[in-house]
């Protein structure tokens, strides 16, 4: 068999179905890297504040306005502007306040076309830079004067202490820092998904898992539309995907035919009567599988017994409907509990299947599951011309491993494998298992198959099994009855 790694394929329902579960971690990891940013430029964030002054510049012989002063005094507030940033500037401020050096930063602006300009100092402190901008309001004559000796320079607005920080923190990074992070997390999430060692499809399912495929189940879409979707969720329950029911496609109905026919195939070249049906993990839709097989076999007009023999999770009796009866379980027969006249099977509505339910757990199966006396009930069941086929529904061999016993007792094993579910090693060591313990195992059953994309499929995200955990037990499915096959009213459809 070739390694994992030689036949690694992308399965595009698969990745896409991963990156919609997981949507809510890419936004998690979008906010989380924008609230690192924030904190981090709040921890390292320094107010400062600003002081300001409006200064004017007019010549002193001026006597009357004109353009041409205008022009010329605009011309000068811009050169005072270039001045009153220069470091002298600052050492004459610093030696106005007695200080050695002049903390904060000068900063200089003039109006367009205007002879108005602005000077402005910020620093550390509002105190600081209020102290500082008037020694520069102080002694900026003695520089202009040294410039330009015919202009005078007033102040129109005198500085005034500032009341809050002239900077906010830092957020430009933070959007960045959001795509960022939510780009590294989709891309681990599509690399695990792809790197994921689980069956995805038939075509992987035949190059890694050591075992026939017996059968494929396509997935089978719960809800049409949205709105469907949106309705079930404020439903207590949901109904389970039975083949011959108008909630059902053709499709599926199909698979479940083909299936019935190698079944029937087995029975009439080896006899086999009795099929335990069981699989690697909870969550592969086994009992529905179940049921629909032996479903199918009786639509076919075959006299069919489905045992519920899942004793810690009992599930055909919510898959089938059937209200609470006080009658005594499967396992109280089985465990001698009860005789045989005084345990019933229960027939399923107009049809030739007869169930044998369980309608509580039962966890205290394991010696009576090897006993001689659940040998010679089946045994007596094969025997008997009243069914033409015996179907098991077992637990999963990880819940409930000594199950591999009940195998010895069935003429056929069948596995359910759920694409994307299960890791291949373990699948292999369930087939290597089965193979060793039951008389005959005859392959596959590859659950949920989606055969085409479609992104509408991504509603049906727990679409078989008892042991999902969607709005109770099972979801409601939709498509069309299954041509020629009975409903359960006892009426056939038209083909």
């Amino acid at each position: 068999m070739n390694t994992l790694s030689e036949n690694k394929q992308l399965d595009l329902y698969s990745l896409v179905r991963d990156v919609v579960r997981n949507v809510w971690v890419v936004i998690l990891a979008a906010l989380i890297g924008s609230m690192a940013v924030s904190v981090w430029g709040r921890a390292v964030y320094v107010p400062t504040y600003t002081s300001s002054a409006t200064l004017i510049v007019n010549f002193k012989d001026s006597s009357s306005f004109s353009y041409s002063t205008l022009s010329s005094s605009a011309e000068i507030s811009r050169i005072f502007t270039n001045v009153l940033v220069q470091p002298t500037m600052k050492e004459y401020a610093a030696g106005h306040l007695g200080r050695e050096s002049f903390s904060g930063t000068i900063s200089s602006s003039a109006l367009t076309d205007t002879n108005i300009f602005t000077v402005s100092v910020t620093s550390t402190s509002p105190e600081l830079s209020y102290e500082e901008l008037c020694a520069v309001l102080e002694v900026y004559p003695q520089i202009s004067g040294t410039v330009f000796s015919d202009c005078i320079i007033d102040v129109i607005r005198s500085p005034g202490l500032p009341a809050g920080p002239s900077n906010s923190a830092s957020q430009k990074n933070s959007g960045l820092a959001a795509v960022g992070c939510a780009v590294i997390v989709l891309g681990l999430i599509i690399f695990f998904s792809y790197m994921r060692d689980t069956v995805k499809n038939e075509k992987f399912f035949k190059e890694e898992i050591d075992s026939k495929l017996f059968g494929t189940v396509c997935h089978e879409r719960r809800y049409k539309t949205l709105l469907a979707y949106v309705k079930n969720l404020f439903k207590k329950k949901s109904e389970a995907p039975l083949v011959g029911t108008a909630h059902t496609s053709f499709a599926f109905s199909e698979e479940y035919h083909k299936i019935a026919s190698r079944i029937e195939y087995l029975n009439r070249r080896e006899g086999a009567k009795v099929f335990l049906v069981t699989s690697c993990a909870e969550d592969e839709g086994k009992s529905t599988v179940s049921a629909n097989i032996a479903l199918t076999l009786s639509l076919r007009k075959k006299r069919v017994v489905l045992l519920d023999m899942d004793f810690k999770k009992p599930a055909l009796q919510k898959v089938f409907e059937i209200p609470s009866e006080d009658k005594p379980d499967l396992a109280d027969f089985l465990a001698g509990k009860v005789g045989a006249d005084e345990f019933s099977f229960t027939r399923y509505k107009n049809t030739s299947l007869d169930l044998g339910l369980n309608r509580n757990a039962h966890f205290n199966y394991v010696d009576w599951i090897h006993s001689e006396h659940t040998a010679n009930v089946i045994k007596a069941l094969r025997d008997s011309e009243r069914y033409d086929f015996i179907i098991s529904d077992t637990p999963p061999i990880s819940v409930a491993a000594d199950i591999t016993a009940l195998s010895g007792l069935a003429d056929q094993t069948l596995l359910v494998v759920r694409t994307d579910c299960v890791d291949v090693g373990e699948v292999n060591d369930v087939v290597l298992s089965l193979k060793e313990n039951s008389r005959h195992f005859a392959g596959c059953i590859l659950n949920d198959v989606h055969k085409e994309f479609s992104s509408l499929t991504q509603f049906a995200l727990n679409e078989s099994g008892y042991y999902g955990h969607h709005n109770g037990y099972y979801g409601k499915y939709s498509g069309k009855m299954y041509p020629g096959a009975s409903d359960h009213s006892g009426t056939k459809t038209e083909k």
